[in-house]
């Protein structure tokens, strides 16, 4: 199981704990939610059954990024991810606008991008210091595409060594250790913007007790890195 060894590492590894059992509540509630005919009843059958499989999509890959991350396959982990991303990405554009949803299923040619800039220009004023999808994935991308080599290299060096094979080794550097924290983190705020699509409102209390329990710690983690 992965593990944070460096400064705060206790309130980080507790985080992450937190976080794998965050991961596997929500999907029971998205799921759920997702099938329950007084809820989805505007949508066909066909259209109910597009969001599930990208709702399952998005969580199948983010189960793959923990336990990539668990085996210290770190570049692994981070491919997991960026599948995750993109489908967080495209469920938002179907789900916010039902004309989507019918392009999506009927349209070769469908485009996610051009979706989101529509969505943008409709959407009121934003804050500049608001978490952005878009960017994370591309921050993502841009590592598992090999863009910018003096940044991912000198994290797969640890004490002198290259790791050749899939694993980053039994023990991580510092400074890997270090993007991971930022990873995790990023990966919770994306995954708090695709469950604000999914009501809750009292319709499962114990989920509403976890996201506070997280969000709790997510503030304390700002408090510390700030």
């Amino acid at each position: 199981m992965f593990t944070f060894t460096i400064e705060n590492a206790d309130f980080l590894n507790d985080l992450y704990k937190d976080l794998k059992n965050y991961v596997r509540s929500l999907y029971g509630f998205t799921a759920q939610y997702l099938i329950e005919p007084t809820i989805m009843e505007e949508y066909t059958e066909q259209e109910k059954l597009t969001l599930i499989l990208i709702n399952k999509s998005i969580y199948q890959n983010i189960f793959n990024t923990m336990a990539q991350l668990d085996n210290n396959m770190i570049m692994s982990a981070l491919s997991c991810l960026e599948n995750a991303l993109y489908n967080i990405r495209l469920f938002k554009v179907l789900k916010i606008n039902r004309h989507n949803l019918y392009k999506y299923m009927t349209d070769e040619y469908f485009d996610l991008k051009r979706c989101e800039e529509i969505a943008d220009k409709n959407t009121d004023f934003k804050d500049k210091n608001e978490f952005s999808i878009k960017d994370f994935y591309k921050s993502v991308k841009s590592i598992n595409r090999f863009e910018n080599i003096r940044e991912i290299l000198p994290a797969q060096i640890h004490d002198g060594h290259l790791y050749m094979g899939l694993s980053n080794g039994n023990e991580l550097s510092p400074e890997l250790q270090d993007r991971i924290r930022g990873y995790v983190i990023s990966m919770y705020r994306a995954l708090s913007c695709h469950n604000e699509l999914f009501f809750n409102g009292g319709i499962d209390k114990d989920i509403e007790e976890l996201e506070g329990k997280i969000y709790r710690k997510f503030m304390d983690y700002i408090r510390l890195y700030a």
